[in-house]
């Protein structure tokens, strides 16, 4: 299939090579389409501008790249009736009514066109009843069936998998169940839930003007759910350091997980706010030991070990949420405790243990466009960031492949942009090559997701740069650590070790463009095959440097102790 014009336009490369380049990457599937299905209850609207509905998330999806990274999204509505497949649904309307997570069309599984399922939930209801009304039959909440056929499809394709609801039980019927996500995330009475009303409530306005400070003359104007809700003044959220890097001996810097992430503008550190949130589990409080067996065929383990041994891989908290005290402050809904923090985003990384990722969030109003809406049409470094959140969870929770697949397409294509262009030369080190272009890179993906993507490729060489599999700290104590190479040097050398593999390739373009042939065809195998190649040796030559260097500081210290 011809790579489409629109896509070479997008690459931003000069026409002399455009057409050559497209000539040798039609074979390649590496223009990744991700297709992503958006399941909810009907309480939940999906068009763009409804208040209490994600249409305008959907709206960004579709029209988003990242990279090599376009998205597909359709809509499935759990109602009741008969499941059915929609032949020309309306833009934002549903593909699928009467969705079930183990309906087929035309003898196919559904889920199995999708590479990710994103589920926002609302049944039983709002009223705060008792867990019996979770699974009353109007509620339609999900069978053995279906969660067998979603279990089998997070485990057999590695699907991506987020769900959330809201306070007291919303969104239980359709995902209390779900693998992982129903124990990483509070669902239940039994679990206990924080309510929409009382001190226990999770509620997180935060004041628009100077006249709903406790500071106020007269006292602090009371906060309510309308309309502050959907102001111009999101909460701050604090973000958990993923991996701290060190640069130097003494330097290191702390960076968020993928998922919170901008390219430019750093840890996302906002959410829209809200008068009554649900919670996740806190890292480390997550049941670990359970099992599923929805189809009868034996247990499972809900969290797998690590595939290729290390420690097993669990839920991590990346964000906290906080609240204020009512007093000082006045919210209409009552009064409730400062909180410190709480438990706001939860991620689990079943990559490494054979499953798809998965996500969730302690509400669906860090989402619908009653609390985006107005952020939104402001613009500015808080719409950025939020919409960015959207946009890194698509991108983080595609199966494995696709994120290999655009690093070395993004190579390939580096060397017809001003990277290649001005920054790369046979004559340079490894390191600087992958300098240049790990800054390329940032400018596209975010630095975090360069570091994950790294991790991931020194992981499918089975080059075990960590002791363990959870992406400790680096280095390990003594601290400073007068021995550990910067985590900066390892990144480097792989992405210089791929702009290296790749300079053959590219050199073949540029003469075919000039002698107005075409260029030889790549294949996407023989593409990761090419680039892997280069690794191995840009990490045996920093090797060799760095025993050379841990000669000379031996040296060194034996003088320094006389």
């Amino acid at each position: 299939m011809p790579i489409p014009k629109e896509v070479l336009a997008d690459l931003k490369i000069g026409s002399s090579y455009a057409r050559n380049f497209a000539d040798a990457l039609n074979r390649i599937q590496i223009f990744s389409r991700v297709d992503i299905l958006v399941v909810v209850d009907t309480e939940i609207a999906t068009e763009p501008g409804i208040g209490f509905g994600v249409g305008t998330v959907i709206e960004l999806i579709r029209s988003t790249r990242v990279g090599c990274m376009r998205f597909r999204v359709d809509i499935a509505e759990r109602s009741g009736g008969t499941p059915t497949v929609v032949a020309s649904p309306a833009p934002f309307g549903p593909k699928y009514t009467g969705f079930r997570f183990d309906m087929t069309n035309n003898g196919t599984d559904v889920i199995d066109r999708y590479e990710q399922i994103w589920c926002f939930g609302f049944k039983p209801d709002n009223s705060g009843g008792p867990d019996a009304n979770i699974d009353q039959p109007s509620a339609f909440p999900a069978s053995d069936a279906e969660l067998a056929k979603l279990a089998s499809w997070m485990k057999d394709r590695k699907g991506g998998l987020f769900a959330t609801g809201d306070h007291d039980y919303l969104g239980a019927s359709m995902c209390r169940r779900f693998p992982r996500i129903g124990t990483m995330r509070l669902w239940t009475n039994a679990d206990g839930v924080p309510p929409i009303g009382t001190p226990a409530r999770i509620d997180t306005l935060r004041p628009p003007s100077p006249a709903y400070e406790p500071s106020a003359p007269g006292g602090p104007a009371g906060m309510s759910n309308t309309p502050h809700q959907g102001d111009l003044t999101p909460q701050p959220i604090q973000w958990v350091p993923w991996r701290r890097i060190r640069h130097s001996i003494f330097f290191e810097r702390s960076r968020p997980h993928p998922v919170l992430c901008h390219p430019t503008l750093g840890p996302i550190d906002v959410m829209p706010d809200h008068a009554h949130e649900g919670l996740c589990r806190d890292t480390g409080t997550v049941p670990l030991g359970g099992t599923y067996n929805f189809d009868g065929a034996g247990a499972q383990p809900e969290y797998p070990n690590a595939v290729a041994g290390g420690a097993r891989p669990e839920p991590v908290v990346i964000a906290y949420g906080s609240t204020l005290g009512s007093p000082p402050y006045n919210f209409t809904k009552g009064p409730q405790p400062a909180r410190a923090k709480f438990p706001m985003i939860s991620v689990y990384d079943g990559h490494r243990a054979g499953v798809g990722r998965c996500a969730t969030d302690s509400t669906w109003h860090h989402w619908m466009d009653v609390n985006i809406g107005n952020i939104k049409s402001a613009g500015g470094a808080d719409w950025d960031k939020i919409g960015r959140y959207y946009v890194n969870l698509a991108v983080w929770l595609t199966p494995p492949g696709f994120h290999g697949n655009c690093l070395y397409f993004e190579t390939l294509v580096s060397h017809f942009q001003p990277a290649g262009f001005q920054e790369y030369s046979y004559k340079l080190s490894d390191v600087a090559l992958g300098r240049s272009l790990k800054h390329h890179l940032w400018w596209i993906y975010g630095p975090f997701w360069v570091t994950q993507v790294v991790y991931d490729i020194l992981e499918l060489l089975e080059i075990r740069v960590f002791e363990e599999s959870k992406l400790p700290d680096f280095p390990v104590p003594p601290d400073p650590c007068l021995t550990c190479p910067p985590w900066d040097w390892i990144e480097e050398a792989v992405l210089g070790g791929l702009v290296r593999a790749s300079f053959e390739t590219a050199e073949q373009i540029k003469q075919a463009a000039s002698a107005g042939k075409k260029a030889p065809k790549i294949k996407t195998k023989s593409l990761e095959k090419l680039m892997l190649h280069g690794v191995k040796p840009a990490l045996q030559n920093l090797a060799k440097d760095w025993r050379a260097d841990m000669k000379r500081t031996d040296k060194l210290l034996k003088r320094m102790a006389g």
